[in-house]
């Protein structure tokens, strides 16, 4: 997130402590590994105690998964025992990857001065950071990294889901409509559509009108504002967000569910979002 005057919002820089490792869950085992995609990645995988089903457990892709992890409890992993949990995050004992994140997770801009020929540019809102790698992301999320995400477990291919929550919530709604198949279902959490707004406005001008959408739950609160923003907390939930959800509906064919989180700030909306969006990609139909 954008700031003045400070190297990063305090939760930007906070130890991954990941107590769910040291804690007893009943329902699913626990593990993690490096997987050498990439710039290096950490998977964080929670797979379900029981006999699969005949076509293989449904699974859930967290974006940032050494921060998602980190707010994961047991009584969150209890609510879906059926349910495969996948955190896609980076080999680092942080809760983000600042930097890495914001190359991964943003999209791509042919149009931009001074950018690559894949759309790689300068990161117009933090200095000395890359953007617009997306595109490579979405292809190693759906290349290696699945693959050694789905090597723990049999899964259903046709009911993976993918959250993402900030900029991972920007790249949901990127996946979501560059590559509407590659997942089933797409939760995107406080999205940081102020991150070159026009820019997420072109992709979803792109996409064409989907006439069986995939479902798509969009969560924030109502309290966010950008780190390092003056002033005090907002009485409601982002307007741009809200604007784009709903021209998503309007152009797009989508039929979002949106929860406004009360009392949330940003980094409160990670937890806040888990008790929807798991039963959410648990859901059969």
């Amino acid at each position: 997130m954008h700031n003045t005057g400070k190297v990063g919002p305090d939760h930007a820089r906070k130890h991954a402590g990941l107590r769910i490792f040291d804690a007893e869950v009943p329902t699913h085992s626990l593990s993690q590994t490096v997987v050498n995609a990439g710039p290096g990645h950490r998977l964080f995988l929670a797979v379900p105690r029981g006999t699969p089903p005949a076509a293989g457990w449904p699974i859930l892709y967290l974006l940032d998964g050494n921060a998602a992890f980190d707010f994961l409890t047991p009584d969150h992993l209890a609510m879906v025992p059926g349910l495969i949990l996948a955190g896609v995050g980076y080999d680092t004992d942080r809760q983000f990857a600042r930097e890495q994140r914001t190359l991964d997770f943003t999209a791509p801009d042919f149009s931009a001065s001074g950018g690559t020929g894949d759309g790689i540019r300068p990161d117009p809102v933090h200095p000395g950071r890359m953007a617009g790698g997306a595109a490579q992301f979405l292809d190693r999320l759906t290349g290696p990294l699945r693959a050694a995400a789905e090597s723990a477990a049999p899964v259903d291919p046709a009911r993976r889901a993918l959250w993402g929550h900030s900029f991972g919530g920007l790249f949901t709604l990127y996946a979501l409509l560059t590559r509407p198949d590659a997942f089933a279902r797409y939760a995107a959490i406080s999205p940081s559509i102020w991150w070159d707004e026009a820019l997420i406005r072109r992709v979803a001008d792109r996409a064409e009108r989907m006439t069986a959408p995939p479902p798509l739950l969009v969560a924030l609160g109502d309290r966010e504002k950008r780190s390092g923003s003056d002033g005090p907390p907002p009485d409601g939930p982002a307007p741009a967000t809200m604007q784009f959800v709903a021209d998503l509906r309007d152009r797009n064919g989508l039929s979002p569910q949106v929860h406004v989180l009360p009392g949330l700030i940003h980094i409160e909306t990670i937890a806040g979002s888990l008790p929807l969006a798991l039963p959410f990609a648990a859901a059969s139909a």
